[in-house]
């Protein structure tokens, strides 16, 4: 078992770590889950050393699962969740709490940022829009209201390169997590020295990139004492969560794109050179595989949105049961509708302001009506990133769903319907993870390159899932209405926030 290699992601809600062959066979995984911090309203931050701490107990878990040594491993590839922020000071020691991607405190920055670059200007520096959440704009947050820590910044990083630092030694990242910063310009692929300047922020903040297969170190043996890995084994960039994903369901060519329900939602369009939306409604990025780019349309809360309908309001833990009673209710939810805003959207209106909302409730609506609805309103705002995606000329083909919203055979066909095409069930688990470990082949040599990689690892269901031609009809007339609900509210989403409506009412 010598040829062992290892993927790592950091995910927005745990670290998995997996262990696989060549052939991809899955040798051992573990999982250790933690929380987002929330020490205000609208703040969102975890503890990097956290994330290392789990990283090394979950890499000995999967060890011991495969039954292997730490010489069996051969190669170390990471996947990561995007756009957060970690500060290190000279040491390299972090100076605070992470602020990670659906973080909402930096909509006086986003503001002051958009008013100063017009959309056209930004997509000549960056082909992106800025939202919350985004590096940059928590780096502009830092230095507005901890001034003292910001002076003692020598390099920020995103979550999974802050891993691979505790891991090797060396503060470096790579082009697909840089791309999400918003101070990176992936059609050129490097760091916005005109942006930068801009804003007023040293360029040297920002560490080197590479490519994602590139050797980036090895283990320390500080490391190797923590992990219970080998000092020396080999570690390469690997690349954020939703790129790696998509080497992981082989998604590498144009005309094949990946749709994915995790904490949020993504629809990922591969393509040939870095085009992008002028709206700059979607994001366009660097892919993990050579001379590629991609859209990404981006649902800021897809599963978290079903999180929410059943922790906090039905107070139900088994998605199954309520997979099948949402089962039981007709497509349309009986015409009950859901914005699912719960956190802001960003793909297509880019706004911090919007709510969820719940539109169309009557009395004869149930817990299973708002279960579907919520399903149904993920979905129809995936098929706003696919509406981009036409506009912008990109074929899709071929869709193929993942995450963990796609273990519902319900929401996979929803998916099929609203969207208007048949799906592909991907037969891979643990994707992300799957992608940073055949990434991790590729940089060692054990796969020729990355397509080779994919031929021998991944597998996708040949059967699509079809859409229903009933469902489609009813799904065609309320995603018209769905699209007309965020247009009429948009006005009250910020009344909520003007500041008559800051101040919370006294319970008695």
């Amino acid at each position: 078992m010598s040829s062992l290699l290892v993927g790592i992601d950091i995910g927005t809600s745990s670290v998995k770590s997996l262990i696989m062959n060549s052939s991809g066979q899955i040798m051992g995984l573990a999982q250790q889950e933690y929380d987002i911090q929330i020490p205000k309203a609208g703040y969102a931050e975890q503890d990097p050393a956290v994330w290392w701490r789990l990283t090394c107990d979950t890499l000995k878990q999967a060890m011991r699962q495969a039954g292997a040594k730490d010489a069996d491993i051969s190669g170390i590839g990471f996947s990561g969740q995007m756009h957060g922020l970690v500060a290190v000071d000279e040491s390299g020691q972090v100076l605070r709490p992470a602020i990670i991607w659906c973080d909402q405190r930096t909509i006086p920055q986003k503001e002051a940022l958009e008013s100063a670059l017009s959309v056209e200007q930004l997509g000549a520096l960056i082909q992106n829009p800025v939202a919350t959440g985004f590096q940059l704009l928590s780096l502009l947050w830092i230095k507005e209201h901890e001034p003292l820590i910001y002076r003692n910044i020598r390099k920020v990083m995103s979550p999974k390169d802050y891993v691979r630092y505790r891991m090797t030694g060396e503060i470096a990242s790579e082009m697909t997590d840089a791309s999400g910063t918003a101070a990176f310009s992936p059609a050129s692929r490097e760091w916005s020295r005109r942006l930068l300047e801009a804003v007023d922020v040293d360029p040297e903040l920002f560490p080197a990139v590479q490519e994602p297969w590139k050797h980036s170190g090895t283990v320390t043996r500080q490391a190797a004492e923590e992990s219970g890995l080998a000092k020396g084994t080999p570690v390469v960039y690997g690349g954020a969560d939703q790129p790696m994903q998509a080497i992981g369901n082989g998604i590498i060519h144009p005309g094949t794109i990946s749709c994915t329900i995790g904490t949020g939602g993504q629809l990922f369009a591969p393509i040939d050179a870095p085009v992008y939306d002028p709206l700059l409604r979607s994001h366009s990025y660097v892919h993990a595989f050579p001379c590629r780019w991609y859209l990404l349309g981006a649902t800021m809360s897809a599963g978290l949105s079903l999180k929410w309908l059943a922790n906090q309001i039905l107070g139900e833990t088994d998605y199954r049961l309520l997979d099948e009673k949402a089962s039981t209710i007709p497509a349309g939810s009986e015409k009950l509708l859901f914005l699912p805003y719960l956190t802001g959207d960003r793909t297509p209106h880019m706004d911090p302001y919007a709510k969820g909302i719940f539109f169309g409730l009557t009395l004869k609506h149930s817990g299973a009506h708002m279960v579907r609805a919520v399903m149904e309103g993920v979905a129809f705002s995936l098929r706003d990133s696919l509406e981009i995606f036409h506009s912008l000329g990109v074929d899709a083909k071929k869709i193929i769903v993942s995450g963990g919203g796609a273990k519902s055979a319900l929401w996979s066909q929803m998916l099929a319907d609203i969207l208007e095409q048949d799906v592909y069930a991907s037969r891979m688990t643990e994707q992300a993870c799957v992608g940073a470990a055949l990434i991790a082949g590729v940089g060692v040599g054990q796969f020729d390159s990355i397509e080779q990689g994919i031929a021998q690892v991944v597998q996708i269901h040949e059967e699509p899932i079809r859409p229903q031609g009933r469902n489609r009809d009813v799904y065609r007339q309320q995603y018209e209405v769905y699209r007309a609900l965020y247009d009429a509210n948009q006005r009250l989403f910020l009344e909520l926030e003007s500041p008559d409506n800051k101040n919370e009412g006294v319970i008695q």
